[in-house]
């Protein structure tokens, strides 16, 4: 198939696309998924896929044999298939991509009774964990378009309970740090609905962005362009108006989904 016909796949799915439930981290990889560099360099990849299993408590996993540094510059641990959108693919985010991440040691708990026991599977919403060369899990903990990051030290077993003793090591990144264990905390609960959902996750703007930038990438004029985001009536109305607004807001769509898609979806990942 194609660059164009791919393109064309790929605008039918951003305009058709349910983000109900994305979170930013999502969103970013989506902007991602379209850089003709990035499928360009996943195609000539070695290898292109790693195996990426489901343990019992339904945590997705990701062991690394080694370092991939092609995958790193662009922010993940390990190249993901960009013909998948986000819900089909598990994307691992490098830690070094991450702005802020809860760091804890996981100890034995001292009893059975221990009121500080954890487990992965006490988080009631989706888990992603990629364990690097040195053996260190980073988890990418999802839910009601919300993630926290958390890398744990020292837990040997990712199913294993554990008594965990948070990290904290600069007091300017306090209150960050404690709106994040308030999030994980709400992770735990049965009804994630009260997880409150990252600011720009599932934005609106963010959808026409994408659906402005596949149309772009089709060569669809801006007028195109706007139909299929504003619909036809609206278009017919308010283009060859004199405030000029929906052409200039248009083009900004425009121009924000390439941005994104060049690198400015790193800005999405919390």
């Amino acid at each position: 198939m194609n660059d164009a016909s791919n393109q064309a796949r790929q605008g039918a799915r951003a305009a058709s696309l349910d983000a109900t439930g994305f979170d930013a981290s999502d969103w970013a990889w989506e902007f991602l998924r379209r850089n003709p560099d990035y499928i360009g360099e996943w195609r000539s990849a070695v290898p292109r896929h790693l195996p990426c299993i489901t343990l019992k408590d339904g945590t997705q996993v990701l062991r690394l044999p080694r370092r991939f540094p092609r995958a790193e510059k662009w922010g993940l641990s390990a190249f993901a298939d960009p013909g998948l959108d986000a819900p089909k693919v598990p994307v691992f985010w490098h830690a070094h991509a991450l702005k802020r991440i809860v760091r804890l040691d996981a100890r034995k708990p001292r009893s059975d009774a221990d009121a500080a026991r954890f487990s992965l599977a006490g988080f009631e919403v989706e888990r992603r964990a990629v364990i690097n060369v040195d053996g260190i899990p980073l988890v990418l903990i999802k839910g009601n378009g919300a993630y926290v990051a958390v890398e744990i030290h020292g837990l040997s077993v990712l199913t294993a309970s554990f008594a965990p003793v948070f990290e904290l090591h600069d007091l300017a990144d306090l209150a960050a740090q404690t709106e994040l264990l308030k999030r994980l905390q709400r992770f735990t609960e049965a009804d994630v609905r009260t997880v409150p959902r990252q600011a720009g996750s599932g934005d609106e703007r963010l959808h026409h962005a994408l659906i402005a930038l596949d149309e772009s990438l089709n060569g669809k004029t801006y007028r195109q362009i706007a139909i299929t985001i504003f619909g036809e009536k609206k278009v017919a109305e308010e283009w060859l108006g004199p405030s000029q607004f929906l052409k200039d807001r248009t083009r900004r769509l425009v121009a924000k989904g390439t941005e994104m898609m060049k690198g400015g979806y790193r800005d999405l990942l919390y």
